[in-house]
């Protein structure tokens, strides 16, 4: 079986991104890809037959299509119905804002969040309504990016067109698939002060190397190998958590 399952059509970019993934993980197999990483948190830290919040669901969620057979109900919410159009892996999809979710108190044993914190305008007040809608002693567990990885600080120099360009050339995603990021809660020390101000103690939170970023052919994937034995923030691309409400 092949490292990281392929779940939908990739473009040639996505395709050369999931290749030095798998070569990666071939190299240093002590690494596990971000989602990868979040999927096995949650499968050790969740009961079975639990009930699951894809918060920002979108199209589809890694972490709870490889769990499917775990959760006894998923249930996604995202903001526009447009971008769940091929959503097959919840029962119900319900339009609305993470920051004030139409769901009663302790409605799940789990909140899972892919690539959404990145977006947030009131991060504080989404945490708030996690904590609300999660069980005493659920988990709320996210992958998102890592504003102090050194890509990431130089794509905050360019402007908007010439990001989009650099985007979908080296990495496959075009433009309407590229929404506005604010990388508020998008540190390790902002995530800590939300989790604390809002009645959650950390489980794991930690950032993430990724190699596809880097990696566009041998020697870049040379370089790539040098760079993740730095063991440097400055280099990780991502931020994975697993917050537990009190």
């Amino acid at each position: 079986m092949q490292y990281i399952t392929e779940y939908s059509k990739l473009t040639p970019q996505e395709q050369r991104q999931l290749k030095y993934k798998r070569v990666f993980k071939t190299d240093f197999n002590n690494w596990d890809e971000s989602m990868v990483l979040l999927t096995n948190l949650v499968n050790k830290h969740v009961a079975d037959n639990s009930s699951v919040l894809d918060a920002g669901c979108g199209n589809g969620n890694y972490v709870i299509d490889e769990l499917r057979n775990k959760f006894k109900l998923a249930v996604g919410i995202d903001v526009d119905k447009k971008f769940t159009s091929k959503n097959i892996c919840l029962d119900k999809v319900v339009i609305g804002n993470l920051d004030k979710l139409p769901f009663e108190n302790n409605s799940f044993d789990l909140v899972v969040s892919l690539w959404v914190l990145e977006h947030l305008q009131n991060p504080n007040s989404v945490f708030a309504e996690i904590n609300r809608v999660l069980k005493s002693e659920g988990f709320f567990a996210f992958v998102t990016p890592n504003k102090n990885f050194f890509l990431i600080l130089f794509r905050r120099l360019l402007n908007k067109q010439v990001n989009n360009f650099l985007v979908e050339k080296f990495f496959g995603r075009k433009e309407d698939d590229i929404f506005s990021v604010l990388y508020i809660a998008n540190d390790l020390y902002s995530l800590k002060v939300l989790a604390e101000k809002n009645n959650f103690n950390i489980k794991f939170l930690r950032t993430n190397f990724d190699p596809s970023y880097t990696s566009f052919n041998k020697f870049s994937y040379f370089l790539t190998k040098l760079l993740y034995r730095f063991n440097l923030n400055f280099f990780d691309s991502h931020i994975v958590g697993v917050l537990v409400k009190k």
